[in-house]
């Protein structure tokens, strides 16, 4: 081999070299990783990338905190009502909040969803009763299980004198009063599901006035005593319904897909309350009798229900939680006010006006040796508070539930 061609191949070799050392760096192989944690290099330049942290002070140790004494919670403590004239009862302030996370210790239907598949029937003629003769205007009406059983009492105004009106192995609750006294409607499972019946307000002469697959509740009397209103599932979910006291005229009044529920017909025969989960939660609504102009009136994140108009139609008091326990309030019947009447941490629950005006009934819990766990055992008492503010006073005292309270009217 010649010098020119060992010189051509070695020339050859060094630019072959040149282009492979050109082509890009391959990445570092495992071995000089290794070698680089070995020698430190990337713990220093986390070093240099991360501040130095200065450690942080000790910290003290909390102290232990001591319970204060605190005041008891107000055994009630009732606030004077909301008014536009000097004859309604005056504005209302609430006076501190309960603590009690709202728990429903009674369900507000007890035993009653409506059918799915209602089967309607048709409603029964009522034979009339024999005459009846209004009972004094002191008189409150009231359910009981004291006996077993949900039945109907009637009691003075203070407790005294307390008469058992039905005798049945079902259950018996919701009393009203017919606007002249001599009757009290009511509503009973005694026929296999909840009906409305009506009686003499002595409990004689019982006639059973609804007869339907599902479940008819919560009567209350047009002023003129000519028909009843009601909650029914008939039509698979709660409707306000209205009915001749003398059986037929059945109509719908509020067709709508959500549950209405608690009808309270106004004194003045105007209008008919009642509460509705329509809005998404439970408010109190007014509605003309026939069923138009469904307007909200309590408008609160919070449940508002079981209405009960004031003998001068002027108020309404209704059952809320906004409070974090079931309390009751009163507002104007236009809703431009509304003012709270008890202040306990226990529930108080299904309000009616004394026929003055001026005070109103309702059951509470809050004589339960443990009102807070005593679940569907509560005991439940009936009192009676001042619109105008003062201690309630209490008028029944018994173990058992004591509940659905309604005044005689005057």
């Amino acid at each position: 081999m010649n010098q020119r061609t060992i010189a051509g191949f070695l020339l050859l070799l060094i630019v072959t070299m040149l282009l492979l050392a050109g082509c890009g760096r391959s990445e570092p192989t495992p071995d000089l990783v290794a070698t680089e944690r070995a020698s430190g290099s990337l713990a220093t330049l986390s070093a240099k990338a991360l501040p130095s942290i200065t450690p942080s002070p000790t910290l003290s140790p909390v102290p232990t905190a001591t319970d204060t004494p605190t005041s008891p919670p107000p055994t009630d403590t009732p606030v004077v009502l909301p008014t536009d004239t000097p004859a309604v009862p005056p504005t209302a302030t609430p006076t501190g909040a309960a603590t009690a996370t709202p728990t429903a210790t009674r369900t507000r239907r007890p035993g009653a969803s409506p059918t799915s598949t209602p089967t309607p029937t048709a409603t029964p003629t009522v034979t009339p009763t024999p005459t009846a003769t209004a009972v004094p205007n002191t008189r409150v009406a009231f359910a009981s299980n004291r006996d077993g059983d949900f039945e109907i009492y009637v009691m003075n105004e203070d407790g005294s004198d307390l008469t058992r009106l039905t005798y049945d192995p079902a259950e018996d609750g919701r009393p009203a009063w017919s606007p002249d006294g001599t009757r009290i409607a009511f509503e009973s499972d005694r026929g296999g599901q909840y009906d409305i019946y009506i009686m003499n307000a002595d409990g004689t002469g019982v006639t059973r006035l609804t007869d339907n697959a599902a479940n008819d509740m919560y009567p209350t009397w047009s002023p003129d005593g000519s028909r009843i209103a009601f909650a029914s599932g008939r039509d698979g979910n709660w409707e306000i319904y209205a009915i001749n006291v003398g059986g037929g005229g059945l109509a719908n009044l509020t067709n709508n897909s959500a549950e209405d529920f608690s009808p309270a017909w106004s004194p003045d025969g105007s209008r008919i309350a009642f509460d509705s989960n329509r809005n998404g939660n439970y408010e109190i609504f007014v509605m003309n009798t026939d069923g138009t102009g469904p307007t909200n009136v309590t408008n609160h994140p919070d449940w508002d229900v079981h209405p009960s108009w004031s003998p001068d139609s002027g108020h309404i008091a209704f059952v809320t939680d906004r409070d974090g326990n079931w309390e009751i309030y009163a507002m104007l019947s236009n809703a431009s006010k509304v003012g709270r009447v008890t202040n306990h941490p226990h529930e108080d629950d299904h309000p009616s006006w004394t026929p003055d005006n001026a005070r109103i009934t309702f059951a509470t819990n809050r004589d339960d040796p443990d009102p807070d766990n005593c679940g569907l055992d509560c005991n439940y008492e009936i009192y009676v508070v001042s619109t105008a503010g003062g201690a309630p006073t209490r008028l029944t005292n018994h173990p058992a539930q004591d509940l659905d309270p309604a005044w005689a009217p005057q």
